[in-house]
């Protein structure tokens, strides 16, 4: 007899929630990773959607949230940072504001997308560098 994972009430059903969980030993690990994915960009989240990007990365120091942005954003956040701390030239963040009026352009201003475009732009590198590009 065949198994058929979805029947009428299989949102409610306690035993096919169980049944999932016996067929993959890694359901709960599945689960968690989608978790985790959804909170792995509020640091870069937040730094886009702050009214004042300058303040805000000279107040928050969240490193753990940093480390698993990609490299180029790590290094760009770290130039910023340190380009408020001895106020010399604002190239990065230029740099910085230039990505969040993409994001922002390419969401027509609705958060939820936004934050959609902007795993998206993360994980593609090519486009990331071709958007964190100096002039």
């Amino acid at each position: 007899m065949e198994y058929h994972s979805e029947h009428p009430y299989s949102a409610s059903c306690a035993y096919c929630k169980h049944h999932n969980e016996l067929l993959n030993p890694f359901y709960n690990e599945i689960d968690k990773q989608q978790e985790e994915d959804v909170y792995r960009y509020n640091y870069l989240l937040n730094l886009m959607t702050a009214p004042d990007m300058s303040a805000y990365l000279s107040i928050v120091h969240d490193e753990d949230s940093m480390c698993t942005l990609p490299i180029h954003l790590q290094c760009l956040i770290s130039e910023a940072k340190e380009e408020i701390v001895l106020s010399t030239d604002k190239r990065a963040q230029l740099r910085l504001e230039r990505l969040r009026r993409h994001l922002w352009q390419r969401s027509g201003g609705d958060l939820s997308i936004l934050m959609m475009i902007l795993k998206e732009i993360v994980t593609d590198e090519d486009e990331l560098e071709d958007l964190l590009r100096q002039d």
